[in-house]
């Protein structure tokens, strides 16, 4: 084990009704006036949204919306919120909907308390020390952006796609779960969140510098199969409460950092590859993670075999030296649950490639991951051409 700090300030109630007590908990919070943030008309849709709008009322707490939250949420809709967000004299944020939602949401608590423009934080050219407090209302499990202090923004100029990290300061103050309100998630959504969750915990299990973490390795391998299990469930039954609230609170812990805490040197290649394919097509990053992974592999494994072989062994049931054989495992699962596993089954049937290759470059020297030149970069994406 290695040494670590860990410290997670979100208060999490999940279950059944829990939204009950939004409106408790701003109260708490003494906020008066919310910025209300959301995404198109899933939450309309579902009645969620004039559940939660029940509790603002209920609780005396005034309410200006922000919605329109794109999938990949972008900095213009950002910065927009947060002017909003000032002109109304908010003094809360609630966020309710999936990731994307929710880091948005992120950016525009940092974005308020500042005369600067928000981008220059997630640029790494300044660093935000106040956040407002945040509320999240939790729909679609994949990114683990309710329990963690992590905000991704696309800047649409640049096609930078950027995760800024601040433990503590972005984390949400109250977090909502309740499984029910992810029972009407098609089976698509809830295939390519189900990558998402997986990538989250592979990154680390992967890439570490450890031969063997008896903790992280452990933890890491239980929520992995309870991904997968939930999805075995969901996919009898989309309705079914356990599975879903296996997922959700599986999505949860994948990426809190709790699981990864003591591993030694990992990061995060899958997700510099994927960046750039969905800020530049848009697509969900669950979908692009599940066409990257098997292609990076079988590419760049090499330097990762001993933790992808135990991973393919204690997960797949799998022993073998050949790591082509895990990426297909890895292939055949996606496929089984529906996700993509070739840009053409994502939606991108003619990539420009030079162009991502580019961005994946500038990514990887961003986040201070060494070892992947534009050769291996670009060889990763043609790889994803096919299955």
């Amino acid at each position: 084990m290695h040494d670590f700090s860990y410290y997670n300030p979100t208060k999490v109630h999940f279950g059944r009704g829990v939204i009950n007590i939004l409106g408790d908990e701003l109260n708490a919070l003494r906020a008066r006036k919310v910025l209300l943030v959301y995404g198109r008309d899933s939450i309309n849709r579902s009645g969620l949204y004039e559940r939660v709008c029940r509790q603002f009322e209920d609780a005396g707490i005034d309410r200006v919306e922000h919605g329109g939250v794109r999938g990949n949420p972008v900095l213009t809709h950002a910065r927009a919120g947060i002017e909003l967000a000032r002109r109304a004299g908010v003094d809360a944020i609630c966020a309710v909907g999936g990731g994307s939602v929710i880091d948005e949401a992120k950016a525009i608590s940092i974005g308020v308390p500042v005369a600067g423009d928000v981008w220059e934080f997630f640029a790494g050219r300044a660093q935000p020390d106040r956040a407002m407090p945040l509320v999240t209302v939790l729909t679609l499990p994949a990114t683990g952006s309710e329990t963690n202090g992590i905000s991704v923004l696309t800047n649409e100029q640049t096609l930078e796609k950027v995760a800024l990290v601040r433990h503590g300061l972005l984390n949400p103050r109250v977090s909502f779960l309740d499984p029910e309100t992810t029972f009407t998630l098609s089976a698509a959504q809830t295939a390519i969140a189900g990558a998402d969750i997986i990538s989250h915990m592979t990154e680390g299990y992967f890439t570490t510098t450890d031969r063997q973490a008896i903790v992280p390795d452990n933890l890491l391998e239980g929520v992995i199969r309870s991904v997968m299990t939930a999805m075995d469930g969901i996919q009898e039954d989309p309705r079914d409460y356990n599975a879903r609230a296996a997922f959700m609170w599986s999505a949860s812990l994948a990426w809190s950092g709790l699981l990864q805490a003591g591993l030694g040197g990992w990061g995060m290649p899958c997700h510099a590859l994927e960046m750039p394919m969905s800020a530049v097509y848009d697509m969900a990053h669950g979908a692009g993670l599940a066409v990257i992974i098997p292609a990076w592999i079988e590419l760049a494994g090499a330097r990762h075999g001993h933790r992808i072989r135990l991973f393919a062994e204690r997960i797949f049931a799998l022993k073998t030296d050949n790591l082509n054989d895990v990426a297909n495992r890895f292939r055949e699962y996606y496929r089984s649950i529906g996700a993509p596993t070739t840009f053409a089954a994502a939606g991108v049937v003619d990539p420009d490639l030079d162009r991502l290759t580019t961005l994946a470059f500038e990514s990887f020297v961003r986040r201070g991951v060494a070892g992947y030149d534009l050769d291996l970069i670009g060889a990763i994406y043609r790889r994803s051409l096919t299955d």
